[in-house]
């Protein structure tokens, strides 16, 4: 769950239907966690290099993605996470586009009429 959710994030725009399983709190602290270990070189922010290795790195078994499709992921997460226009992303920047992603999932739930709490939904019992 957790490289999925920095996945997401990096097409912040996928990520939400990702997010709706986790509360705010949980997932800043997973990402908080994904933020640190992206960080390969300790300086406490993220390059565009960096993130485009994490992303090359993911992949589904044998399909791994292509360095084009993440230069693009790259550069549209740089986008939206980029706040100053730095070309690096802090942590706050980082949980700032999470928190806006939490944000843009929740309106859209209650856009649709079917608003709730971002947090787990539990199932049936017994189950």
């Amino acid at each position: 769950m957790t490289r999925f959710l920095f996945a997401g994030l990096i097409a912040a725009s996928l990520a939400v239907p990702a997010l709706a399983q986790d509360t705010r709190a949980s997932a800043a602290a997973k990402f908080s966690r994904e933020f640190k270990a992206r960080d390969t070189n300790r300086d406490g922010v993220l390059t565009k290099a960096e993130v485009k290795a994490a992303i090359m790195k993911m992949g589904n078994g044998k399909k791994q993605i292509d360095a084009v499709h993440a230069q693009r992921l790259t550069d549209l997460w740089f986008d939206k996470a980029d706040a100053n226009k730095d070309g690096k992303v802090t942590e706050a920047e980082a949980q700032a586009l999470l928190s806006r992603t939490f944000d843009e999932y929740e309106a859209a739930k209650a856009a649709q009429g079917g608003a709730r709490p971002a947090g787990p939904v539990a199932g049936p019992k017994g189950r």
